[in-house]
């Protein structure tokens, strides 16, 4: 080994540590960079063949990341973002029941049986009897404004589903495109990690709004695995959109070369359209039902107390509200009868024709209804049964906030290591900083030192 070969090993290390440098420098300089990877300069011992000596070169540099904890990372912010989502959706159902002020049906329900109270002590008054029929017809109109508003609401919720999809479409269209470029700048023998930390953002956005695995194939390409779809290979991806099915609930389509759409919306199960399917077709569904089922119900037990008195004209037979034939659809049917629809003669007051028109027994029997056990709502009367069912509102927003609180842990937690893996610490980087200059100054000491041997030589040889 000559004095060249010192000067060589000697740049080349200053090279090298050059290069350390930058790379510390770039980690430094996007400290605050949201989606910034840690990036490692790699060194490698120079292959000098049967020599026993050798220098040292730049392999290149490397994004430090655990691949596993990536993946659980997009794992949990799709569950927190669907936890997240239905936490919001069923907080703006709750506005649909609220009774705080009065205003709502529980207070209709109440003014209903009151009324009935009042007009057991005033039978013949047709004042009494008028104010009974609106507190009816408030009441049939609360129920069936709340039936309108939860298919207001899912009908909302359709239109959100279609901005979403639209949404991860282009983040999948976005996604294609970088892994495109990635493999470009690969094929070329670059170094593509800005690249890739701008798909990852955009894999990690992408989590938020539809479930995603991602996994590399034996071309060392990304695949990106939806609910059961492949959603991106390579630079191709592959779009989704929804639609109604036949009984109304929502659809989620992945495209097919055939071009008709892979049903895919059973396998959705994180992310915000989780979310939104969830509410719609599953939590508004029950309460739906659930308001279906007190509204027939109660107006079914009122009906048939009603049918069996006497109006001031001697009628009997006559409903209070025009109900449906069954509980499906009870609550956005029902209305005021027109047996007794601005008719207040028409109300059965009396449980005889022949008390009229001062027996006001059956308007008592009616009033008692309010007070009275139904056997098809759990055995509730019909305040408690409008109890449970809000209750039943309160507690899927608890749930859903429960979820959430403990999703949001679990997904802070794999942050924490996420980070504590490929994230920036100034201290580690003033660490290799101080590494790397050091590196740096001894090899130009090297260099120096080959150098003022080889002038020494020279002048020697020179004389």
């Amino acid at each position: 080994m000559g004095i060249t070969d010192i000067l060589n090993t000697a740049r080349d290390a200053m090279a090298a540590q050059t290069f350390g440098l930058t790379v510390t420098g770039q980690n430094v300089a996007n400290v605050n960079t949201p989606g910034y990877v840690r990036r490692q300069a790699l060194l490698e011992t120079r292959d000098m063949g049967d020599k026993a000596y050798g220098s040292v070169h730049v392999a290149g540099l490397q994004r430090v990341a655990d691949r596993f904890v990536e993946q659980r990372h997009l794992a949990l912010t799709g569950a927190s973002a669907e936890a997240s989502t239905r936490d919001q959706l069923l907080a703006q159902t709750e506005a649909l029941f609220n009774d705080f002020e009065g205003t709502g049906l529980s207070g209709s329900l109440n003014a209903l049986f009151s009324s009935f109270s009042a007009l057991s002590a005033s039978p013949s008054d047709l004042t009494t009897r008028s104010t009974l029929l609106g507190r009816a017809q408030t009441f049939a109109d609360q129920v069936r404004s709340s039936s309108d508003q939860m298919q207001n609401f899912r009908t909302d919720l359709f239109s959100q589903a279609r901005e979403l999809t639209g949404q991860i479409n282009s983040k999948l269209d976005t996604v294609a495109q970088l892994s495109g470029r990635i493999n470009q700048a690969r094929a070329a023998g670059e170094e593509p990690a800005d690249l890739e930390d701008k798909r990852d953002a955009e894999l990690l956005e992408l989590s938020q709004m539809v479930e995603i695995h991602t996994y590399t194939d034996g071309n060392g390409q990304l695949v990106v695995q939806g609910p059961g779809m492949t959603l991106v290979q390579s630079d191709q991806a592959r779009h989704l959109s929804v639609d109604i099915d036949t009984d109304g609930s929502l659809r989620v389509l992945a495209e097919t070369a055939g071009g008709n759409g892979s049903d895919i919306t059973k396998f959705l199960s994180a992310g915000q359209l989780s979310g939104i399917l969830t509410v719609r077709d599953h939590d508004v569904v029950e309460m739906q039902s659930e308001l279906d089922t007190f509204a027939f119900h109660v107006a079914s037990q009122i009906n048939s107390a009603h049918a069996a008195g006497f109006g001031l004209d001697g009628g009997s037979g006559r409903n209070l509200f025009a109900l449906s034939a069954s509980a499906d659809g009870a609550a956005g049917s029902l209305a005021l009868s027109a047996d007794v629809a601005d008719q207040p003669e028409r109300l059965a007051a009396s449980s005889s024709a022949s008390q009229l028109p001062g027996n006001g027994s059956q308007a008592t029997l009616l009033a008692q209804l309010g007070s009275t056990p139904i056997a098809a709502l759990g055995g509730l009367d019909p305040g408690q049964a409008y109890a449970r069912l809000v209750g039943r509102v309160g507690q899927r927003k608890s749930d859903a906030a429960a979820q959430l609180s403990t999703r949001e842990a679990m997904t802070a937690q794999v942050e924490v290591q996420r980070q504590s893996i490929s994230g920036v610490s100034l201290d580690e980087e003033m660490v290799a900083l101080s590494k790397y200059q050091r590196a740096f100054e001894a090899a130009s000491r090297v260099f120096t030192t080959a150098d003022q041997l080889l002038e020494d030589l020279i002048n020697t040889l020179g004389r």
